[in-house]
């Protein structure tokens, strides 16, 4: 996650933290400031690193939970 911009709140709480959300990426391109693209391009890239690829992690989830619940019914 990364600091908010400031206190106009387009891309996040004042002084909060942005949650690199498809809202957030896409709230960035609709901007159309190609310094906040660039910007919220590398937190995307630095939280891809960190944290992995969560919707195949979610897939991954599902499948489990597919898993244990034919075995429960």
């Amino acid at each position: 996650m990364a600091q908010a911009q400031g206190p106009s709140g387009t891309h996040g709480p004042p002084g909060g933290i942005r949650p690199l959300y498809a809202v957030t990426i896409h709230h960035c391109v609709a901007g159309g400031d190609l310094a906040k693209m660039r910007e919220v391009c590398a937190e995307a890239e630095k939280h891809l690193s960190e944290h992995g690829d969560v919707s195949a992690a979610l897939e991954v989830l599902k499948a489990e939970i597919a898993k244990l619940e034919a075995k429960k019914g």
